[in-house]
């Protein structure tokens, strides 16, 4: 580079700092659009996925119905109802379930510490904790397998149970009356962000062991199924079959959508995900466009920089500048516009971003403010952000700066 090329660069810039001010601005907007823009974007893509596990990982759940279609000379109109023993009967006949459990539930009086509330007890396995994310809080556990075999009354509720009855107290070890049959809290639910349920949020309910469940209600049929595939991709696999082999054994049409019911979180995660990606897709399209317009006005103002400095330019190239020289200063300008107001933006997009997530989340009334608070600055979509900037700057500072190189010295002396 031409030593001389910077002092040229700088004593130019400086004449026109109020024009470039402008540009400068318009490329600092647009550079902070696109990155907050994107941030957010990313931001509730991911917090979908977290408030989703909330319900639970890669989980099918599969209800009871009643039929609609006549099936081997029997009515429709017959109900479908779910039974213990179809866990293992499922189990054996389908490879490709990972876990399955059993759930049944009812609407129950809870007391402890002299105070009484109605909440939903839920009757499940050890495995239930797994396939439903409920991780106990330090010092407490979810529900075992020997609590099951050894029929414990022991208990493991929401936070908001525990708050509700025992207050700031630790409830572990507490006892805890549940339809007036005494049991001990072993666990309490760590604090999560859920947005898909069924009976309330998890925060509101209390899970005991199945069989402990059992003495409280005794009916033999059970609420639900929930099944967790080997791989998410055999979901739709394990439905159909679920379907047929509940078909033979309660003798109903294995088409008929009604017999009983699936709820396949799986599928449900692919439509929120596209949806959401398709937020993110438009969001970056908005910033693209900010951003381009910013650098059409920065070809705009190198061009009318061209225009005015056309006698200057002869004057180089009459004393014998080389046209090599012009251009490197056109384009030294531009890229210098370009960097500060990238710099800006990103500085300020940056430091936004993070002060953002420093705001707490309400986990107990959780809402749209839980997505817009936890932008996530990505640094692969910066670096790509970087390399369309290297084009836009290429191609905004090239042409201005060809053309003023490609000047007739004569003609450009007569310039006025």
């Amino acid at each position: 580079m031409n030593p001389t090329l910077p002092r040229f660069f700088w004593s130019e810039y400086r004449k026109r700092r109020k024009k470039a001010a402008l540009i400068t601005f318009a490329l600092f907007w647009g550079t902070l659009s696109i990155l907050l823009l994107m941030a957010f974007g990313q931001g509730m893509s991911a917090q979908f996925r977290v408030a989703f596990s909330g319900l639970g990982d890669t989980l099918i759940m599969v209800y009871g119905g009643q039929t609609s279609l006549e099936f081997e000379g029997l009515p429709k109109g017959r109900q479908v109802s779910l039974y213990p023993e179809d866990i293992d009967f499922l189990k054996e006949r389908i490879p490709e379930i990972l876990r399955i459990v059993p759930e049944s539930y009812s609407f129950l009086q809870v007391s402890a510490n002299g105070k009484e509330i109605n909440r939903t007890v839920h009757g499940t396995t050890a495995e239930f904790a797994l396939m439903r994310t409920q991780v106990p809080r330090m010092g407490g556990r979810f529900l075992n397998a020997d609590d099951d075999a050894a029929g414990r009354k022991v208990a493991f509720i929401g936070w908001k149970v525990a708050a509700d009855l025992f207050g700031a107290e630790d409830p572990i070890g507490k006892p805890v009356v549940i339809n007036r049959i005494p049991f001990t809290v072993v666990g309490v639910l760590q604090k999560k962000i859920q947005d898909s349920m069924y009976n309330g949020p998890d925060a509101d309910q209390i899970y005991l062991p199945f069989y402990a469940y059992n003495q409280i209600d005794n009916r033999r049929r059970i609420n639900q199924i929930h099944i967790q595939p080997h791989a998410a991709a055999q979901s739709k696999l394990i439905e159909a079959r679920v379907r047929t082999i509940l078909g033979k054994k309660y003798r109903f049409n294995p088409d008929d959508r009604y017999a009983t019911s699936f709820w396949n979180t799986i599928e449900n995660a692919k439509e929120g995900m596209a949806i959401f990606k398709g937020i993110e897709i438009f969001l970056g399209i908005i910033g693209a466009l900010t951003l381009l317009i910013g650098a059409v006005g920065v070809t705009n103002l190198m061009y009318a920089v061209a225009k005015e400095r056309t006698k200057e330019i002869g004057i180089k190239l009459a004393i014998g500048a080389r046209r090599q020289v012009i251009v490197q200063q056109f384009f030294l300008e531009t890229l210098f516009v370009f960097a500060k107001g990238t710099f800006w933006g990103f500085v300020t997009a940056f430091n936004i971003v993070h002060l953002i997530r420093l705001a707490p989340i309400n986990y107990d009334s959780f809402g749209i403010e839980a997505y817009l608070l936890r932008p996530v600055f990505s640094w692969q979509i910066f670096a790509a952000y970087m390399a369309i900037l290297g084009v836009l700057v290429f191609l905004s500072g090239i042409f201005p700066a060809l053309r003023a190189s490609r000047s007739n010295p004569i003609e450009s002396l007569r310039y006025e």
